[in-house]
């Protein structure tokens, strides 16, 4: 079940160096947001990071072949989870996406993405999927993720539920379906999204309306994007500076602490320390990439683009969401945005790409 503790030397401790970096970047920008408080942000974030720290080394230590064996009942419990959600869920802010555990409120939807993820590395695995692969043996992994994306879009949270719709698609598309798939696949999206449009609910279309003119609604839903985009301009070349951010040290943003944290972020260090974070999340994404190309296992090959993938889709998704590339659909920043559900899933992906990366493959390692 355990490796040795000597392999934790073996674990690339630069990707950890980086997950630090960003971390401690995010902490700086929650502690600006509260106008140079540790409270009610910054110190709670870290403290989170601190509890949840053993669980990334306990993930360390754990046999991939293990975790291997386990993928099944991860998503048997992860969808339990949605479901109790759903009927017993805590309500926030006009969704039910939240379970209370211990006094934490747990959002379930944040691991789904995980459990489809090593579910669709098995399924693949075991057809050992290194050329192309039909329609027919994609169709179970297909279900699974409409499943668990209808689970999470009824709570509602389209944004998330989007994500793991796609991470599902790239997950199948990595294992090697042929290319006539999804693009046929984008055509039908395309022609039924008429039909789409009539299944969202009144605040969803109006985001996206506000999203594509948000000078409809200036003082209403438009408001955050223009902020947003005020905090950024303002932001110029070279930042105003730590603590210097008009936007956000007058409260003018809303959500500073988690959809809008790169806005705060740019306000105070310009494009300059934008461009320089964007690397940095670029890098941290390409490490397990190219560790891909030295790996021969279908399991391990597949959790380290996808989950890797998962991380930075979600950072281009927020950046884009706070420059009005894309409607606001509550997408953290990884380990930036303030919530413990999201640096705890992100801390629990980083833990077993890290364990992967440190391997060394076997013929037979998941017999």
């Amino acid at each position: 079940m355990f490796k040795d503790f000597k392999s934790l030397l073996n674990i690339n401790w630069i990707y950890f160096f980086l997950l630090l970096i960003i971390f401690w970047v995010g902490e700086i920008n929650l502690y600006s947001a509260a106008g140079g408080n540790l409270e009610p942000w910054a110190i709670s974030q870290l403290k989170r990071f601190i509890i949840f720290l053993p669980i990334v080394f306990f993930i360390l230590l754990l046999q991939p072949k293990f975790i291997f064996n386990f993928t099944e009942l991860i998503l048997i419990a992860v969808m339990l989870g949605l479901l109790i959600t759903l009927f017993f869920g805590y309500t926030g802010m006009g969704a039910k996406r939240w379970i209370r555990v211990g006094g934490f409120n747990l959002q379930v939807s944040e691991f789904a993405k995980i459990s489809l993820v090593i579910f669709m590395a098995k399924y693949f695995h075991k057809l050992n999927a290194q050329k192309t692969i039909g329609l027919i043996r994609s169709i179970i992994p297909l279900l699974i993720s409409i499943a668990l994306f209808l689970l999470v879009a009824v709570q509602p949270d389209l944004g998330t539920a989007l994500i793991i719709l796609i991470l599902g698609l790239v997950a199948i598309f990595y294992a090697g379906i042929k290319l006539i798939y999804p693009i046929l696949s984008i055509i039908l999206i395309a022609l039924v999204s008429p039909f789409l449009w009539t299944l969202l609910k009144p605040y969803q279309q109006n985001r996206i309306m506000i999203f594509l003119n948000p000078d409809l609604d200036p003082l209403g839903k438009g408001y955050h994007i223009i902020q947003s985009k005020i905090a950024i301009g303002s932001g110029g070349l070279n930042g105003n500076g730590f603590l210097e951010g008009s936007q956000s040290s007058l409260d003018f943003l809303p959500e500073k602490e988690t959809d809008f944290v790169f806005a705060i972020f740019s306000e105070q260090f310009g494009f300059t320390g934008s461009l320089i974070l964007i690397s940095i999340f670029l890098i941290f994404f390409l490490i397990p990439i190219f560790k891909t190309f030295k790996l021969t296992q279908v399991f391990n090959k597949i959790i380290l683009f996808v989950l890797s993938f998962k991380i930075f889709f979600e950072f281009l998704i927020n950046v884009s969401m706070t420059i009005g590339l894309l409607p606001v659909v509550g997408v953290a920043l990884p380990f930036m945005s303030y919530g413990g559900s999201s640096l705890l899933s992100n801390m629990i992906i980083c833990a077993l790409l890290m364990n992967l990366m440190s391997v060394e493959e076997k013929k037979r390692m998941f017999s």
